[in-house]
C-alpha cells in the first residue's frame, strides 16, 4: 500500500494529511498539524533549503527586489521545521507527496476561441501575458476547463500562473526531508478533490453550484464548484480567487484597539468570537475587522453571478479562522447565501473506516449537525483537525485520484520518478518471482511425468495391436502407419477400397435432412420404402404437401454423398389420420445417385 502526503504549508501552521492508496482503494489515514515556529525560535535548517528560497515568500521581504543576502529565518524555513517535526512523529516513509502554493500565484478566467486542451495550452500563455501586461518568461502556466465548450468552439478556462523560482523553491525545500512532490498545485483549488469518488463519484446535482471558502491565517481562498457538463457525477472548478485577508487581520485589530499583545488577542478572538453575550466590544471589533473581507466576498459573488448567471446555492466554510463562534451566521446574513461548515461529503469512499449508524461509545466522534446526516470516524484526532486540514486532505486526494487542480511541475520542473517504490518492494518482488518460477517448474515436472505414463501406455498398446496384425511386435508407430497406408492404397487400386461411409451413416444423414415441418404446416412424413445401394438410393414415402417434397429433395441434394436427386410423380391419396379420420396425403418417390464408395 502506497503512502501519499498532502502538505499544506500555512503561515500559522503546517498540516499534513496521510493518504493510504492500495489496489482500487484510497482512504484518509490521519491529519497532523504543527504550529509554525516564531522567527528566531529554533535552529534554522541546513543551507540547501535557504539557498533556493525566494525572498518573496519571506516575511522579511516587502516590495523590494531580493538581495544577494538570503534571509536566514524566513517563513519557508520555519515551515520546513514544522514539517520536519510532523514527519518525525509519523515515522512513515511516503512514496509521494503533493504541496500547494497560496502566495505568488495568479488566477484568471480566460475565454479562448479554442476548445482543444493541447492547443489551449500552447496559446494560453500569450493570452494571459496580454491580460497581466507582463512577460511570462520564467513563469509556469497551467489551466483547467471552467465550462463546456460552446457550439462556436470557444471555451472558458481557469488559468494559474506561478513564478518558476517559487515552484522550484518549494520543490527543493522538500529535498532535505527526503520528499519529492509529485504535484505542486494551488491551495485555493485543493478542496475540489474532496468530491472525487464521493458516492460512486457522484454528487447530488441539486447541491451545485457551491462555494468552498477557506479562511486561513493570512489568506482566504474561494473555490467555486459546478457539475461537469460531460462527466456525469463529476465536478469542475468554475472560479477561484485568493484574498489576502484572514484571521491575522482580526488578531491585529484586537491587539491595536485593546492595547494587548498578539498572543492575548488571538486567545480572546477564539474565546469570544462574534458573541455579544460574552463581550460585546470584542464582537464589535471582530465585525469591523471582517468588513474588508466581506467587501471582497461581495465583489467576488457579483463577478461570479455576472459571468455564470447564477449564484452558489451554499457556501461551505473551512479553515482555522472559520471556526470563530457565530461566523457562519454572520456571513450568511451579510452575503444572503446559506453558509455551512465544510464536512466530508456524504458517502465519501476515501474516509477510510467511516461507518454509518449508531456511534460506538467512546470510540468515535461525529461530523454534522444534530438533525443532519452523520458520518462517524473512529479517530478523534482526525475529527479535531478536519476543519484546518481540509486543504491538506484535498491535495493528497488530488495526487491519489487526480482531482481538479493545477500541477506546476512542468518542463524542466517535471516530476521524474526514481523508482524508489520499486526498489523498496524489490525483496517482495524477487520472492514472488522465485515462488512463481518454482511453481512453474513443479507443474512442468508433473506434466512431464504424466506424459511419460501416457507414452508408455500407448507403446504397450502398439505392441499388442501390431502383434495381432503382423504376427510380430512393432514399436515404430510411423513405420506401422506407412505400411497400413500402403495397403489401403493397393486395395483401392484393385477396386477393394474400404467404404468411406456406411448405410447407417447415410440413413442418419437422410433423417437429419428431413424437416419436421415447412411453411405449409407439419410434414407428416411416412417412409414406405427405402433402398440404399452402393450407387443408388430409392425412397418412397408420403407427406402432407407437394411443397414438402421439393424442400426434402433440396435438403437431400446438400448431403455430400448425394450428387443428383430425381423426383418422380407426386400422387394424391386418401390415408387415415391419427384420429381415425380420412386425410389427404402426397405420395412421392425419389431416386438419388450416390457417389461415396
Amino acid at each position: 500500500m502506497a503512502t501519499i502526503l498532502g502538505i499544506d504549508l500555512g503561515s500559522f501552521s503546517v498540516k499534513v494529511a496521510r493518504i493510504e492508496q492500495g489496489f482500487r482503494t484510497v482512504h484518509l489515514a490521519s491529519i497532523e498539524e504543527e504550529r509554525v515556529p516564531e522567527p528566531g525560535d529554533g535552529t534554522p535548517l541546513p543551507s540547501p533549503i535557504r539557498r533556493h528560497e525566494i525572498s518573496l515568500n519571506s516575511e522579511l521581504a516587502q516590495a523590494e527586489e531580493p538581495t544577494a543576502e538570503v534571509p536566514v529565518d524566513s517563513l519557508l524555513d520555519r515551515q520546513m521545521r514544522a514539517l520536519m517535526t510532523i514527519l518525525g512523529r509519523q515515522k512513515i516513509r511516503a512514496e509521494s507527496c503533493a504541496i500547494g502554493i497560496s502566495e505568488d500565484l495568479t488566477l484568471r478566467l480566460v475565454e479562448m476561441p479554442l476548445s482543444d486542451p493541447k492547443k489551449v495550452a500552447q496559446t494560453l500563455p500569450f493570452e494571459l501575458a496580454g491580460q497581466l501586461m507582463d512577460d511570462l518568461e520564467g513563469h509556469v502556466v497551467d489551466q483547467l476547463p471552467a465550462n463546456a465548450p460552446s457550439g462556436s468552439g470557444s471555451s472558458l478556462w481557469l488559468a494559474g500562473c506561478a513564478r518558476q523560482s517559487v515552484v522550484e523553491s518549494r520543490i527543493l525545500s522538500m529535498s532535505p526531508l527526503g520528499l519529492d512532490p509529485k504535484v505542486c498545485g494551488a491551495t485555493a483549488l485543493a478542496t475540489a478533490a474532496l468530491w472525487v469518488q464521493s458516492k460512486s463519484g457522484a454528487m447530488p446535482q441539486k447541491d451545485l453550484p457551491l462555494w468552498v471558502i477557506d479562511i486561513g491565517h493570512r489568506m482566504t481562498h474561494v473555490c467555486a464548484l459546478a457539475a461537469h457538463p460531460k462527466r456525469v457525477g463529476q465536478v469542475l472548478v468554475q472560479f477561484a480567487r485568493t484574498i489576502p485577508r484572514g484571521g491575522l487581520q482580526i488578531t491585529e485589530s484586537l491587539s491595536k484597539h485593546l492595547s494587548i499583545g498578539l498572543i492575548a488577542a488571538e486567545k480572546l478572538k477564539h474565546e469570544n468570537g462574534l458573541s455579544d453575550f460574552t463581550n460585546p466590544t470584542v464582537a464589535k471589533l471582530i465585525r469591523e475587522s471582517l468588513k474588508p473581507l466581506l467587501r471582497d466576498l461581495r465583489q467576488t459573488l457579483a463577478a461570479y453571478g455576472s459571468r455564470f448567471g447564477c449564484e452558489p446555492k451554499t457556501l461551505f466554510v473551512t479553515g482555522g479562522s472559520a471556526q470563530l463562534h457565530g461566523l457562519q451566521d454572520y456571513l450568511s446574513e451579510e452575503l444572503g447565501v446559506p453558509v455551512q461548515p465544510l464536512l466530508p461529503p456524504s458517502g465519501a469512499t476515501w474516509l477510510g473506516p467511516a461507518v454509518r449508524g449508531e456511534m460506538p461509545a467512546g470510540e468515535s466522534m461525529t461530523f454534522g449537525e444534530g438533525g443532519a446526516s452523520r458520518t462517524y470516524v473512529s479517530s478523534t484526532a482526525l475529527v479535531h483537525r478536519w476543519p484546518t486540514g481540509t486543504a491538506a486532505v484535498g491535495l493528497g486526494l488530488g495526487a491519489a485520484l487526480g482531482g481538479p487542480n493545477f500541477n506546476f511541475r512542468k518542463g524542466e520542473l517535471a516530476f521524474r520518478t526514481d523508482y524508489a517504490m520499486l526498489r523498496e518492494k524489490a525483496p517482495l518482488l524477487f520472492g514472488f518471482a522465485a515462488a512463481l518460477i518454482a511453481s512453474v517448474g513443479i507443474w512442468a515436472y508433473a506434466s512431464l511425468q504424466q506424459l511419460e505414463k501416457e507414452s508408455e501406455r500407448l507403446r504397450l498398446q502398439l505392441i499388442t495391436e501390431s502383434t495381432a496384425l503382423f504376427g510380430e511386435a512393432r514399436t515404430d508407430g510411423r513405420q506401422v502407419s506407412n505400411e497400413l497406408q500402403a495397403a489401403l492404397t493397393q486395395d483401392k487400386v484393385q477396386g477393394q477400397s474400404v467404404p468411406q461411409v456406411s448405410v447407417l451413416d447415410l440413413l442418419e444423414d437422410i433423417s437429419a435432412a428431413s424437416p419436421s415441418s415447412n411453411a405449409s404446416g407439419p410434414a407428416r412424413l411416412d417412409v414406405i420404402e427405402l433402398h440404399i445401394r452402393p450407387k443408388k438410393t430409392d425412397l418412397k414415402a408420403t407427406c402432407a404437401s407437394a411443397q414438402y417434397v421439393d424442400d426434402l429433395a433440396a435438403n437431400l441434394g446438400k448431403i455430400p454423398c448425394f450428387r443428383k436427386v430425381q423426383k418422380g410423380k407426386v400422387l394424391t391419396l386418401k390415408n387415415t389420420g391419427p384420429d381415425g379420420k380420412p386425410v389427404e396425403v402426397k405420395q412421392f418417390a425419389l431416386e438419388i445417385e450416390t457417389t461415396c464408395p
